[in-house]
């Protein structure tokens, strides 16, 4: 199973891809989310239409003008997606993302 670390370093293993969808294991929750494509096509359009734009993955407070807000507010997604889909982006070269917060994303 691949793995990968969210941006706060947080690691996650998943299967699937980013163009047919995945499926998120945090080993310490033992949860797992499952994140369609139609999610990961949004937040591509959201980071290109927007760029540079705030990742926003918080649910409480929604971070104001972020790709989180837009899942949330026209989709019903949790922000909390853009942690393990922004690392899967960066290193697919399809956009970058600030060192530290708050996080603003960049298409490369």
């Amino acid at each position: 199973m691949p793995k990968s670390k969210t941006v706060m370093g947080i690691d996650f293993e998943y299967t699937g891809s980013l163009d047919s969808g995945l499926t998120v294991l945090f080993k310490r929750s033992k949860t797992k989310q499952k994140i369609t494509p139609e999610t990961v096509n949004t937040i591509r359009n959201e980071i290109t239409k927007r760029r540079p734009v705030l990742m926003g993955a918080n649910r409480k407070p929604l971070v104001a003008d972020s790709v989180g807000e837009t899942l949330w507010s026209e989709h019903r997604v949790s922000p909390q997606v853009m942690s393990c889909v922004l690392p899967l982006l960066v290193e697919e070269g399809f956009c970058t993302v600030s060192a530290g917060r708050p996080f603003m994303i960049r298409r490369s």
